[in-house]
């Protein structure tokens, strides 16, 4: 019995030492990861990158931390504005000072992050950036070019760059324009936004899908046609046509992995489809026939129509046959 206890007290003793190893490396993995974000200005934070990654791939890079799902105003230069600018979606860090705040239209990707106390990271491999010290000195020595300005509401000091904005506290005693930036040298950063760079823009005929993965080369076509067939009445300055799918499409979660494929018609979903769930695994099939007769319904209508009406002259002549 006692060796039984012994080798019970062992066990117990090993499971405990290796989650407390476990806590310990979790720790330190964290902790330094954590401490240690790469910036390279205008292209990614970490492993997010401007303009591809979404929510979802934030709540995936980080999910050993605590995120905070909330909405943030989308400010021009600055990160306080009026509420007429709008809220976008946005996530959270608040152990690290991080928010990643998404576009306007489509609530997912990634346009700007704000970076706030107790943020460290480095700039493109060369900066290191402590919101605890870093100074405006260490800025215009790392960035020369810089345009010192500030906002209608003079609350903060910024300093922009291409894709960078570094934000300095501004106080009531501070002098009014100008300004020169040896002023307010030894002032620290209060915060940083990034933006990123501007993508080539696509052809408004043929673009990669929403959301889709790097890999993928698809591209999704549109065609013109004409709004609200033959009876359209266009009003003013109202356009007559509008763009609508056409060809085989593919649509994407904001994770990336598929979510459904088709082929489209003038706007229209014919044949069978492929429905994915938000694994890409194929969950369903639906045929969609009723498709065809939308786009043919006033052919097949005129054609009802001109049979009936042979039907009803064979009838005639018929009578007419039956009476003589």
């Amino acid at each position: 019995m006692s060796i039984l206890v012994l080798i019970s007290l062992v066990g117990c003793n090993l499971n405990r030492m290796k989650n407390f190893l476990n806590f310990i490396l979790f720790f330190l993995a964290t902790y330094c990861f954590g401490q240690n974000h790469s910036i390279e200005i205008g292209e990614n934070f970490d492993n997010i990158e401007f303009g591809y990654s979404t929510l979802s791939d934030v709540r995936s890079e980080y999910q050993n931390f605590e995120l905070n799902e909330t909405k943030t105003l989308n400010c021009p230069h600055t990160d306080d504005c009026d509420s007429s600018y709008g809220f976008n979606s946005s996530i959270e860090i608040p152990s690290n000072g991080i928010i990643f705040q998404t576009d306007y239209k489509t609530e997912q990707l990634i346009e700007k992050i704000l970076l706030y106390k107790p943020f460290n990271g480095e700039l493109n491999n060369s900066l290191k950036i402590d919101l605890d010290s870093t100074t405006v000195k260490e800025v215009f020595e790392k960035f020369p070019n810089s345009k010192l300005t500030s906002t209608n509401r003079k609350k903060y000091w910024i300093i922009k760059n291409e894709n960078i904005t570094f934000l300095v506290n501004r106080f009531d005693n501070d002098n009014e324009y100008p300004i020169e930036p040896t002023e307010i040298y030894n002032r620290k950063i209060h915060s940083i936004i990034l933006t990123g760079k501007r993508k080539p823009v696509e052809s408004n005929d043929c673009k990669k899908p929403l959301f889709a993965p790097k890999t993928e080369s698809h591209k999704n076509c549109l065609v013109k046609q004409h709004k609200g067939g033959i009876y359209y009445i266009s009003w003013g300055d109202e356009p007559t046509h509008e763009y609508v799918k056409n060809g085989f499409w593919k649509e994407f979660y904001p994770n990336h992995k598929i979510k459904e494929q088709g082929n489209y018609i003038k706007g229209v979903k014919v044949g069978t489809f492929e429905y994915f769930d938000q694994n890409g695994e194929l969950s369903n099939t639906k045929s969609h026939f009723s498709g065809y007769f939308k786009l043919h319904k006033w052919k097949i209508i005129f054609g009802v129509i001109l049979i009936l009406i042979i039907i009803l002259r064979i009838k005639k002549k018929k009578t007419t046959a039956n009476t003589v």
